[in-house]
């Protein structure tokens, strides 16, 4: 059975998405990064199902992608430092590591941590209102896939596609919870570095 396939912008796509995420489906989706597929971040079977599709070691943590940054606190614990990276950072193409809270979801903490996004995308900001778990469309040690029709192609036991615009680049990883911060993955703008060092 191939999956549904809906432009973000269709009308239906908000009823549609909060069905899929309540009845544990899987879905490929738009960021400001790259195409993520995910789904409810407490459902095991969406879980191993992504897992399974990607070739990809349950216990590796996957990234929590939230609709606002208020909703950020609910799973992290984020002293000053880090509020202040999340103002300058969010929503933007990063993902921030930080200390997790008790509310967060066991699919993405690793050692502690936990790695959120809010993606700067109208996906989001007007579409989405849950929290969704991710990972890049791809098979293990290949690139991500951003080109609709091959992502319907090898990925036919999804649920749902949204469809959207992306830019095509992975975002960058800061780890939040040491200082100085560190850069894990990606590269910070200039003017965002000299941003994030002026707490």
């Amino acid at each position: 059975m191939m999956p549904t396939v809906l432009a973000f912008n269709h009308p239906e796509t908000a009823s549609v998405v909060d069905m899929a995420l309540e009845t544990g489906q899987t879905i490929i989706f738009p960021t400001d990064t790259v195409y993520g597929i995910g789904g409810n971040p407490w459902d095991e079977r969406t879980l191993n199902h992504v897992c399974r599709l990607k070739h990809r070691d349950r216990q590796q943590p996957f990234t929590l992608h939230l609709h606002n940054l208020a909703d950020i606190t609910r799973y992290a614990h984020c002293d000053a430092g880090a509020m202040h990276a999340i103002e300058v950072l969010l929503p933007g193409p990063y993902t921030l590591l930080l200390p997790a809270s008790p509310g967060a979801p066991p699919s993405a903490v690793f050692e502690g941590k936990v790695g959120i996004r809010v993606p700067d995308h109208p996906f989001f900001a007007h579409i989405l209102k849950r929290p969704v778990f991710a990972t890049s469309v791809n098979r293990r040690n290949e690139p991500p896939l951003n080109d609709v029709a091959e992502i319907i192609e090898a990925f036919t036991e999804v649920d749902l596609i949204i469809t959207g615009d992306v830019a095509g680049v992975s975002s960058a990883v800061l780890d939040l919870t040491q200082k100085p911060y560190r850069l894990i993955r990606g590269t910070l703008p200039q003017e965002t570095a000299q941003a994030l060092d002026q707490e």
